[in-house]
C-alpha cells in the first residue's frame, strides 16, 4: 500500500502551520500534557491514512497510544488512534491530521461500498479508479481506494499502454495502426495493451487486432451487455472493461454484465468522513 514519506507529511502540516501556533502560544498552555484521540461517530468508517497520522504525531514527539490500520472497518463511536504529548504540538497537528484522516476514510468508505455492491453481483470483479484525481492528491487518494479494497486502474502514463482516440488520429490508415500495434507489442512483451473502444464494431475491429483488454467506454448497459457476450463468443480470453458514468449508484448493474473490471472516478469526489476529535487535559 502506498505511504507518504516525512517530507510530504511535513509539507501537508506546514500548509497549515507555516510560522507556529500563535493561539496556544499566547494562551501559555504549550508544555501542558494532554492527550488527542480520533473516532468515527454515528456510522462506520473505512478509515486510511492512519499509519500516516501516527507518523506525523511522531515525527513532532506525540507518543501514540494505538492505532487500527488503514483498511479497516471501525464500528461507530469507536477511537481509531489515540496519542499524547505537549498540548502545543497536538494543537499543532490536529487539524492536518483530521483534515488527511476525513478525506482518505470518505474514499476509503465510498470504495468499499462500491466495491461491495459490485461484488453482490459478480463476486470476481475489480473496481479501479482513474487518473481524475484532485490536483496534490493522488497518493493519498490511491492509498484511500486500495484501504476501501479498490485498485488503480492505471497509476500514470509510464506503467501502463492505453490506447485512445488521441493515439489513432495519428495513423489515418487502418494498416499503418495495426503495424504500430504490433510494433508496441513486441517491444514491450511483459504489458498488456489497452485499447478503448467507444462501439461494438471498434471492439471487434480491436480484439482482431490484437489488442489485449478493451476499454468499453461509455457502452449503455443494454448494449454492454450484449457486446460482452459477442465478444465473450470470440475472444474467451480478451479482458474487458467497462468505463464511464459508473459510480456507486449503478455499479451493480454494471457489474451485471459480465465485465472483468469497472473503472470509476467516483471515489475521488465521495463526502469527506465526519470524524470526531477529543483533546483533553492530562
Amino acid at each position: 500500500m502506498i505511504t507518504l514519506n516525512d517530507s510530504e507529511l511535513e509539507t501537508l502540516l506546514s500548509e497549515d502551520v507555516p510560522y507556529g501556533d500563535l493561539t496556544t502560544a499566547s494562551l501559555g498552555i504549550s508544555d501542558q500534557r494532554a492527550r488527542i484521540t480520533f473516532s468515527t461517530r454515528e456510522r462506520p468508517l473505512v478509515v486510511s491514512c492512519t499509519e500516516e497520522a501516527v507518523r506525523l504525531c511522531g515525527l513532532y514527539g506525540l507518543e501514540i497510544d494505538g492505532f487500527v490500520k488503514s483498511g479497516t472497518l471501525v464500528p461507530p463511536k469507536s477511537v481509531f488512534l489515540e496519542a499524547h504529548g505537549e498540548a502545543g504540538t497536538i494543537h499543532r497537528i490536529w487539524k492536518s491530521v483530521q483534515n488527511l484522516l476525513d478525506y482518505a476514510s470518505g474514499i476509503a468508505t465510498y470504495t468499499r461500498e462500491a466495491v461491495l455492491l459490485a461484488r453482490s453481483i459478480n463476486p470476481d470483479i475489480v473496481v479501479a479508479t482513474t487518473r481524475k484525481t484532485t490536483p496534490f492528491t493522488k497518493k493519498i487518494a490511491i492509498k484511500a481506494v486500495e484501504s476501501g479494497g479498490g485498485v488503480a486502474h492505471r497509476l500514470g502514463l509510464s506503467e501502463s499502454i492505453l490506447i485512445f482516440d488521441y493515439h489513432r488520429v495519428f495513423f489515418p490508415a487502418e494498416e499503418a495502426f495495426s503495424e504500430a500495434l504490433s510494433k508496441a507489442k513486441k517491444a514491450n512483451p511483459e504489458k498488456k495493451i489497452v485499447i478503448e473502444a467507444g462501439d461494438i464494431a471498434e471492439a471487434l475491429k480491436f480484439a482482431r487486432l490484437g489488442a489485449d483488454i478493451l476499454q468499453l467506454e461509455k457502452f449503455p448497459l443494454t448494449k454492454l451487455s450484449d457486446a460482452v457476450q459477442i465478444l465473450r463468443a470470440d475472444y474467451p480470453h480478451i479482458t474487458l472493461i467497462a468505463t464511464g458514468g459508473i459510480s456507486a449508484k449503478n455499479i451493480a448493474e454494471y457489474a451485471g454484465s459480465g465485465v472483468d473490471m469497472i473503472v470509476t472516478s467516483s471515489p475521488y469526489s465521495a463526502q469527506p468522513a465526519d470524524i470526531k476529535v477529543t483533546i483533553e487535559k492530562l
